[in-house]
C-alpha cells in the first residue's frame, strides 16, 4: 500500500512540474497578450477646472506594431475604444518595435479608426526613432542594431542588475540625439493622429495637451514643450517614460501619461521581493513607478500604463491595457 501511495505521488509530482509550465507557457503566449483589459480611473477636478467635468479620455500606449500583431487583437481595441466614445485619445509612444515599419497599410488603416471630437494626440517613444534605442550588455542607453541586437544577452544583463539594483541613466558616449522616425511621420499625416514632439496644443477653453520627445532619444525637451502652454488652463502631459516625471516637477500641468515600461511585460505581484525583482527588469531608474496610478510630490498625478503589445507577444500577469479617465468635479 505504501509502495502504490508513493508511485502515485511521484506520478503526480511529475505530471505537475510538466503541466504547471506548459499551462503558464500557453497561458502568456496565446491568451494574456489577447485578454485586453480595460482600467477606468477618475480626474478629480479642482473647482478652477470645472469646465472639464464629464471630459472622457482614451489612454493607450506602447502598440509595438509588426506583422504578427494580430488583426483580431487591433480590432479589438478599436471597438472599445468606439464604445467608449472618448473626447480625446492620447497614444503615449512606441507605436513601432524596432524602429521598423511593417505592414504600413494595416498600421496605417488602425490609426484611421482612433477618431476623437476632440484630437488623438501621440508622442514617440524609443523604438519611433531613425533608430532603436535601448540599453545594451553593458547597460548603457544606445542603438541597437538589428543584426547586434543580442537580445539573450541583453536580457540576461538586465536579469543580473536586478537582482541588486535599478539601472541608472548612462549614456552610450557615442550615441546623439535620434531623429524622429521619417517614415512614421509621413504614415501619421494620413491619419487623424497629430503628432507632438516638444509642443504643445491648446483645445481652447479647455485644455494642454503637451507632449515630450523620448529621453532615450536625447529628445527630452521641457523648455522647448511648454513655449506655447496657456498656464489660465489644465495640462495633460505626454511622457513616453515614466522616469522623467521628477524633470516635470518645476513645470505646469496636472496629470502626466506614460507608458515604456509594460508593467513589467512578465512579472508577479507577490511577495513584495519578487515584485521588486521583476519591476527591476523594466528597466527604469524609479521601478515602482512600472504601472498604475501616482500622486506626485507638486500635485500632478501620473498614470503609467501597461501598453498593449511588446518586443514578443508574452505577457505574464501584466495583460494589454486601455486606460479611460473621466473628468468629474462633485
Amino acid at each position: 500500500m505504501g509502495v502504490q501511495t508513493t508511485d502515485s505521488f511521484v506520478v503526480f509530482t511529475s505530471i505537475s512540474l510538466t503541466a504547471i509550465p506548459l499551462l503558464a507557457f500557453i497561458w502568456a503566449s496565446f491568451i494574456e497578450p489577447n485578454w485586453l483589459k480595460k482600467t477606468s480611473i477618475t480626474w478629480k477636478l479642482p473647482k478652477k477646472h470645472v469646465h472639464l467635468h464629464n471630459l472622457r479620455i482614451a489612454q493607450i500606449s506602447d502598440l509595438h506594431f509588426h506583422k504578427k500583431v494580430p488583426q483580431s487583437f487591433l480590432n479589438k481595441i478599436s471597438k472599445s475604444l468606439q464604445n467608449f466614445s472618448p473626447d480625446l485619445i492620447v497614444f503615449c509612444g512606441d507605436l513601432l518595435c524596432r524602429a521598423q515599419i511593417e505592414d504600413s497599410s494595416r498600421l496605417e488603416a488602425f490609426l484611421n479608426t482612433l477618431h476623437a471630437p476632440l484630437g488623438t494626440f501621440a508622442i514617440l517613444g524609443n523604438h519611433d526613432y531613425s533608430a532603436y534605442i535601448s540599453r545594451n550588455t553593458k547597460g548603457e542607453i544606445t542603438c541597437i542594431s538589428e543584426k547586434k541586437s543580442h537580445p539573450i544577452r541583453r536580457a540576461l544583463a538586465a536579469v543580473i542588475q536586478g537582482l541588486f539594483s535599478s539601472p541608472s541613466y548612462c549614456y552610450d558616449p557615442k550615441l546623439t540625439p535620434q531623429a524622429p522616425h521619417p517614415a512614421l511621420i509621413n504614415l501619421l499625416k494620413n491619419t487623424p493622429v497629430t503628432l507632438l514632439h516638444n509642443a504643445t496644443h491648446v483645445i481652447p477653453e479647455k485644455l494642454n495637451i503637451v507632449g515630450f520627445g523620448d529621453i532615450f532619444a536625447k529628445q527630452f525637451n521641457p523648455e522647448e514643450a511648454f513655449i506655447n502652454y496657456n498656464p489660465a488652463l489644465p495640462g495633460i502631459l505626454l511622457s513616453h517614460n515614466p522616469d522623467t516625471i521628477n524633470s516635470l516637477e518645476n513645470y505646469p500641468g496636472d496629470f502626466v501619461l506614460s507608458g515604456h515600461s509594460h508593467g513589467p511585460q512578465v512579472t508577479l505581484l507577490w511577495p513584495k521581493f519578487i515584485r521588486t525583482f521583476f519591476e527591476r527588469l523594466s528597466g527604469l531608474e524609479n521601478p515602482h513607478l512600472a504601472r498604475g496610478h501616482f500622486l506626485i510630490n507638486g500635485g500632478k498625478q501620473l498614470y503609467v500604463n501597461r501598453g498593449l503589445g511588446g518586443l514578443k507577444r508574452i505577457r505574464f500577469c501584466s495583460p494589454p491595457e486601455i486606460c479611460y479617465i473621466t473628468c468629474r468635479y462633485d
